[in-house]
Order: structure tokens, then sequence, then C-alpha cells
């Protein structure tokens, strides 16, 4: 296993620990938030870290090229689960909003298993509008656990970006779709 795997590997197992301080969190022990974030700022380390390895040392591999989106996605959407069902923050996140965003994610990845299924080999290159909307769901997880005035403004922002990003994989899916003749 190479080393960047093990370094996704690790953030995988991050997720737990982040999500267990997220759901501990109380007003009255503010030191439970600011481990999350200590956590969530390795999480983001490594994630950078792992990028840097697998590209610099010829070490992509097919694992990584899952695995590394999923512990992601597993750090960013349970987070927002757990803290939208934890009443402590300074910023509530509503019950719509992970739901929003997951839903957002399973469409994305059940359309490009139709397409796979239905029309060959699905060819997914990363879209700036996802990038920018994980750039968003990452700041406002660190805006809420910073207790910034701005998040529920920074919430707002993401659903607009990640209907956006949406959007943006949609109409790329369905061009592929209409572009089958062309193989």
């Amino acid at each position: 296993m190479t080393l960047a795997n093990r370094i996704t590997l690790f953030r995988l197992f991050m997720v737990p620990v982040f999500v267990a301080l997220i759901a501990s969190y109380t007003r009255e022990h503010p030191w439970i938030r600011y481990t999350a974030l200590g956590v969530y700022a390795l999480a983001a380390v490594s994630d950078a870290l792992d990028g840097f390895v697998a590209r610099a040392y010829n070490q992509k591999t097919k694992l990584g090229t899952l695995l590394d989106p999923l512990a992601d996605k597993l750090m960013i959407n349970i987070g927002f689960v757990f803290m939208a069902v934890n009443d402590q923050f300074a910023t509530r996140i509503p019950y719509w909003f992970p739901a929003a965003i997951l839903a957002r994610d399973m469409m994305i990845v059940m359309g490009a298993y139709l397409i796979n299924e239905l029309y060959g080999p699905v060819r997914i290159k990363p879209r700036i509008t996802g990038k920018l909307t994980t750039c968003f769901q990452m700041g406002l997880v660190i805006a809420v656990l910073i207790e910034a005035r701005f998040a529920w403004s920074l919430m707002i922002a993401t659903v607009v970006m990640s209907a956006i990003s949406y959007a943006d994989y949609m109409y790329t899916g369905i061009k592929q779709v209409g572009n089958e003749d062309e193989r």
C-alpha cells in the first residue's frame, strides 16, 4: 500500500473521531469544539498531503482515487448531519441542509452510475463548480466551529453553490449522453 493511500486511510479513521466530538459538544465544554476544529484541520492537511505525495511520487492508484473523495465527503457530510442534530452550536445547521447536500451528492453519483451502465464508460472530470462547492462546504464547517458571525450567510451561499454545481454536473452528463453517437 502506498504512502498516499495510508494518509487517506488515516483521514478516514479521523471521521468517527470528528463526529464523536461534534456530537458531544456542549457550550459548557468549548474545548470539544476546538478539538473538533483541530481534527478537521488535521484532516484538511492530510488531504493536501496525500494529494501531493500521490502526484510527486507517482503513487496514484485506483484505491486512492476512490478513497480520497470518500474521506472528504464523509468528513463533510456526516459532520453536517451531526451539527444539525446538536443544538449547542452558535449557528444552527437546519435539518434540511445536510439533506440537501447529501441529495446533491447522491444524485450526481446515481447519474454517473446510470451513464456508465447505459451508455458505456462515464468520463468524469473534476469541475470547477464541484471544487468551489467543496471549498464552500469546508469553509462552512470551519465557520460553524469557530462561531463566525458570517456562518449563516456562508450556509446560504453553500446551498446556492451546491445547486449550481449540481446543474453543471447534470448538464455535463446529459451532454455526454447526447454525444454517445460520436464514440
